[in-house]
């Protein structure tokens, strides 16, 4: 190990605990959690409200990290719109004020929900569009971050999953399914979902490089929510007893994007490393039965 040392928030969450593992290998590791130490898997667990200005900077003066990443969010179901207010665009600017501040480089883990899915593919200079609560708290914490900090690295994500832990979404699915609900799955939203180890490395590249601005990191196939929530329940050998059909999310709500296709040919050129799709990840990784 070197003695650099990084600050990851949102290390308790699901893409913070694969970081955490991979970035305790390079760094002298600082793993910030809000409310679930019990989640942090590697460095040294330190307690940060990102929504509060004087316990960011308070935090990041007395750390004095060389490198942020910022992964913690609230994500829809598990905020209300001022909690992602708070976190999402405020806490974001907070951070990027504190990074400033001790001269830290820092990468921003934002989303591809800042779009609509009107006008798909995005680039990665394409500007936000938001349609809902979510997006327009993550495209504000773009912005802030830009602002201030125009040294950062803006990475836009999509749905993220693993393979030796169940992604939030599919354990949801997998909930309800056990519950004996019918399980709906969208065909006509369309993402890019990202292998959780592509992200975490891709993170860790970008924060020793000195780019700056937006960069989408996605996986390279493009799957709707319903093929991809299929390959996922199927890999983890759930019995979904039929109990799983296709819905179309533009008949529930206007406020869901349908479209999030991301490009990310300058991701894998810069960082030297392919964005696997579900289906290559899949094959190299074989499947995983819990029910045996």
């Amino acid at each position: 190990m070197n003695n650099k040392t990084l600050l990851l928030t949102g290390a308790s969450g699901y893409l913070g605990q694969h970081l955490a593992v991979r970035a305790a290998e390079k760094f002298e590791l600082y793993s910030a959690f809000g409310a679930n130490p019990s989640g942090i898997t590697a460095g040294q667990p330190v307690q940060l409200d990102l929504g509060t200005r004087a316990a960011v900077h308070q935090t990041v003066d007395r750390l004095k990290p060389q490198t942020i990443i910022h992964a913690a969010a609230i994500n829809p179901g598990s905020g209300d719109d001022a909690a992602m207010q708070r976190i999402n665009a405020d806490g974001s600017r907070y951070l990027a004020e504190a990074a400033v501040a001790v001269g830290a480089r820092l990468v921003f883990v934002s989303t591809d929900v800042v779009h609509s899915g009107l006008t798909p593919p995005y680039t990665d200079n394409a500007p936000p569009t938001p349609i809902n609560d979510y997006g327009r708290s993550k495209a504000a914490g773009e912005a802030a971050v830009a602002e201030i900090d125009p040294t950062a690295a803006i990475v836009r994500t999509s749905l993220i999953y693993g393979l030796e832990k169940m992604d939030r979404g599919t354990d949801s699915f997998v909930k309800r399914l056990e519950s004996g609900q019918t399980l709906i799955l969208f065909n006509d939203v369309i993402r890019n979902p990202v292998w959780v180890e592509s992200l975490a490395e891709a993170l860790l590249k970008l924060a020793e490089l000195d780019f700056a601005g937006i960069l989408n990191v996605v996986g390279r196939q493009a799957l709707s929510r319903e093929a991809f929530g299929r390959r996922l329940l199927a890999y983890w050998g759930i019995d979904t007893n039929n109990k799983v059909q296709a819905g179309h999310a533009a008949d529930i709500s206007a406020t869901i994007p349908l479209d999030l296709r991301l490009t990310c040919t300058k991701a894998e050129q810069l960082l030297q490393m392919t964005l696997y799709g579900v289906d290559d990840v899949l094959a190299m990784n074989g499947s995983k039965n819990l029910n045996t």
